[in-house]
């Protein structure tokens, strides 16, 4: 507590005065919560399960080489942590270089990290490597260790780095491929400015590049695996995820992996008539998990558009009268018999998630409707997929058996009604994953995660939530297998590459 004595002689009274409370940092610091129904979960448990090693943030295949190589060197000259750090991000600068400087077309890739931030120096012909290396708003990443906290967990789960404080290689690095492939990295990251004319000649450490190198062929070795490994170890369900969409590819034209794979494992009879596909374990994870995936992002964008109705102070009521008058005048009944058919035969699940999806109905009726037509798998999906699709919570809040629960009890009612009653629903939940988010940091103050807060009937949001879908890291593993040269694009779909093959068997 701050304490102001003034001490000053009234009779025989000392007079202190105090100035407070003051035991804490004053405020509440509100920041955007990222998950604010905290639907997501299960979808991303299981993403982690069945592509173990990458994440939506490690989109190339050469920063799991170029981590690799910065650990070999540390280790093998006894590199303090400090010294490791600024080679690391100094080769992280080169390789955003190089990347740059190198044309290689369409190939399917993102770009490399760190070229936006350098983008402006890299147009006006050199970078000067120092400045660009060190953190802070003028370097190409605030964050300290670069670019390499990202691929951290990745790169520790395939074994090609230890779990430290530091790049430390584990026991599956490989330093001499790595040293073959991007060697030449460690010249470039030791120049005190890289000319990016000079640097037309280092196209072999382009992001693209790694596909006909030694470091990627060793981590397509690691990606992929081999035949005995068993399907319920980490490494086994990477492969056959691999597996899965590779025969996809085989088969079907895919430009857009999250896009185009994911309806074909879901919908159709694809899993069972392919005798590849039908042979893999993960195969009904998959199904179960990409049709999950419609529910949550519903549910995000419909939680999304209620946000958006917020302006200014809002009452709760109004929003929640909004919702209904975007829906039809009639019964919970009538609109679910109005919904799409999610059965084309037996064993051939209808496209009505996509159908819908893809419809010109306004967001609250066409999110409410993909809600209600994936409740519904509850009741016709077995087995493993079924197990995939529920997750081992089964009956929460917001989950298809719930969803499908609360239809049902509503049947009879008014649609609008219903409406009403699910905004009200909605928005107690966001305010119990807030406050179950919320923690007092050391300084006293809290730190509460929403976007959108109750003043008694009262709203107001500090910004609108985003709508997009969780990722099922189809589009990244993807990008890094491309990197590692198991497949390539040609003519803007993506094909598995003979090596690729070999590997696959």
């Amino acid at each position: 507590m701050t304490i102001d004595e003034d001490h000053g002689k009234r009779g025989h009274v000392t007079v202190t005065t105090l100035q407070g409370p003051a035991w804490s940092v004053q405020g509440l610091d509100i920041a955007a919560g990222r998950y604010p129904l905290a639907v997501e979960r299960h979808v991303m448990r299981m993403a982690d399960l069945l592509v173990p090693g990458v994440t939506t943030v490690t989109p190339h295949a050469r920063y799991y080489a170029l981590h690799t190589l910065i650990a070999d060197e540390a280790a093998s000259h006894e590199l303090e942590e400090d010294q490791t750090r600024q080679l690391l991000r100094r080769a992280e600068v080169a390789l955003a270089a190089v990347s740059w400087a190198h044309d290689h077309g369409d190939v399917g890739l993102p770009r490399a990290h760190g070229v936006d931030a350098l983008s402006s120096r890299l147009r006006s012909g050199g970078v000067d490597v120092a400045t660009a290396a060190q953190p802070g708003k003028d370097g190409y990443v605030r964050n300290s260790w670069g670019f390499w906290f990202p691929y951290f967990a990745s790169e520790v789960a395939l074994g090609i780095l230890d779990a430290k404080g530091m790049p430390t290689p584990g026991e599956a690095c490989d330093g001499a491929a790595v040293r073959d492939g991007l060697g030449d990295l460690l010249e470039l990251a030791g120049r005190a400015e890289l000319i990016v004319d000079d640097l037309q000649s280092y196209a072999h450490l382009c992001v693209c590049a790694g596909g006909g190198a030694a470091d990627g062929r060793w981590l397509a070795r690691l990606f992929c695996g081999t035949a005995d490994a068993d399907p319920r170890s980490p490494g086994g369900a990477r492969r056959e995820t691999i597996r899965l969409i590779t025969r996809v590819m085989q088969t079907h034209p895919i430009s857009n992996p999250t896009a185009d794979v994911g309806p074909v494992v879901a919908f159709g009879d694809f899993i069972t008539a392919d005798e590849i596909a039908g042979s893999l374990a993960v195969t009904a994870a998959w199904r179960g998990v990409v049709l999950r995936n419609y529910s949550v992002g519903a549910w995000r964008r419909l939680w999304s558009w209620l946000v958006g109705q917020v302006t200014g102070l809002t009452p709760a009521a109004t929003v929640a009268d909004l919702f209904a008058d975007a829906l039809p005048d009639t019964t919970v009944q009538a609109f679910l018999d109005g919904l799409p058919p999610t059965q084309a035969a037996p064993g051939a699940l209808a496209p009505a998630e996509l159908q819908l999806r893809h419809s010109d109905l306004p967001l609250p009726l066409r999110e409410l409707s993909v809600l209600a037509v994936n409740s519904h798998r509850a009741h016709e999906l077995d087995g493993h997929v079924l197990d995939a699709f529920l997750g081992d919570r089964r009956g929460v809040d917001l989950a298809p058996e719930w969803t499908a629960r609360r239809l049902a009890d509503a049947a009879s009612g008014s649609l609008r009604d219903f409406a009403r009653r699910l905004t009200v629903d909605l928005l107690a939940r966001a305010q119990r994953v807030a406050l179950g988010k919320a923690r007092r940091r050391p300084d006293g103050s809290l730190w509460l995660p929403t976007r959108l807060h109750e003043r008694g009937e009262l709203l107001y949001k500090t910004s609108d939530e985003g709508r997009g879908d969780v990722g099922l890291r189809l589009d990244q593993l993807t990008t890094v297998l491309a990197g590692a040269g198991v497949l390539t694009r040609v003519d803007d779909q993506w094909k598995v590459t003979a090596a690729g093959e070999a590997l696959l068997g």
